[in-house]
């Protein structure tokens, strides 16, 4: 890469993310990036980790989602406070279905806000799996806000089809969602740095929101530059239905996620693939049997059978285990693993026959 756009690359990357807390200098990223490299080298391709669960460790996961979850929440309520006077001012529908967006925003960042601050607690006698599925039902809890919001601001722009009413203060409108769409790209960055380093599904939540709030914004000009300057009187309504039909496909994505955590979905291939090149590194494992792998919130969890000689002592045996966990402990700093070693030639099987792998 060329000397001078490292430079720039640096000088607008780095104060941004030293402003949300995220301390890291030029050095260290060279660090970064050299350790990656490193391992891109070995006997097997790593897939890509970022903005997947369990990478990053839990307490420095936590920091970084109370931080991004506190400013989503000042930006909601300033976002719904401000175009609350816009609407008044310019009686705009697109105005109002931005209103109504934010206000889903705020909303969804409270929830956000809590859930992921009880999620990082650690695991205790009562949730020994920790508490990471919570971030999961908050993300179920926005999928139902924004169902609501979108089939009431369907109903309000089907009205307003039916009987259009004028426009005003445009200029005003128009001046405001600029300010709104620079905002919103400013924290949407924020938003992508956070999911990129802890894979919360929370944040993800949050950010699809405030994507949409984007996406809204740049429409609503559009609405009332065609509305005010063309005999296209309708068009700020039109972007009102438009509006209502990107928030069902927003809920649609939503649930997806949520639905993968709440389900225990297992992890792509490619990670479990992953997990499996690593316990097997060792020349003492033989075969890796019966993985299962699933995500709770910041967290991910993986049980396996390996295979070991059976002439390995006991203390031989724990060796292989602890070292093959240091192995995925390195990739996965927020994994909870459970190893069960199993002696070659064993025709016994273990547990139920239903959750047993075919082999």
């Amino acid at each position: 890469m060329p000397s001078a756009t490292v430079k720039l690359f640096e000088t607008i990357t780095f104060p941004l993310f030293n402003a949300f807390g995220y301390a890291i200098t030029p050095a260290e990223l060279g660090a970064c990036m050299t350790e990656e490299t490193l391992k891109t080298k070995e006997d097997y391709i790593a897939p890509s980790l970022r903005g997947r669960p369990g990478r990053t460790p839990p307490d420095e996961s936590a920091k970084i989602t109370r931080k991004i979850t506190a400013l989503a929440m000042c930006v909601g309520i300033f976002f719904a406070v401000t175009k609350f006077f816009v609407w008044r001012e310019t009686n705009s529908i697109g105005m109002l279905s931005s209103l109504v967006h934010s206000g889903l925003d705020l909303f969804a960042s409270f929830s956000s806000f809590m859930a992921v601050r009880y999620a990082v607690q650690a695991p205790d006698g009562n949730y020994r799996f920790g508490r990471g599925k919570v971030e999961s039902f908050a993300a179920v809890l926005q999928v139902c806000l924004i169902i609501v919001a979108a089939f009431h601001l369907l109903g309000e722009s089907i009205g307003h089809l039916e009987h259009p009413e004028p426009v005003t203060q445009s200029s005003l409108a128009i001046g405001a969602m600029l300010l709104f769409i620079a905002i919103s790209t400013w924290l949407l960055i924020a938003q992508g740095w956070a999911i990129r380093e802890t894979g919360s599904i929370a944040v993800r939540g949050d950010r699809a929101h405030y994507l949409a709030d984007l996406v809204a914004n740049v429409f609503v000009i559009i609405g009332i530059v065609f509305a005010v300057y063309t005999p296209f009187t309708r068009a700020d309504t039109i972007v009102g239905i438009l509006m209502a039909l990107w928030l069902f496909f927003t809920a649609y994505r939503l649930t997806r996620l949520a639905w993968a955590q709440l389900m225990d979905m297992e992890l792509p291939d490619e990670e479990r693939d992953l997990i499996v090149k690593l316990a097997m590194s060792d020349p003492a494992v033989v075969a890796v049997h019966d993985l299962r792998t699933r995500a709770s919130g910041p967290h991910i969890h993986i049980q396996m059978r390996l295979d070991l000689d059976s002439k390995l002592s006991l203390s031989g045996a724990h060796d292989v285990i602890i070292e093959a966990e240091q192995r995925m402990m390195q990739v996965y700093k927020a994994a909870d693993i459970l190893i069960h070693p199993h002696p070659t030639g064993c025709q016994e099987t273990h547990g139920n026959v239903r959750f047993r792998e075919d082999d």
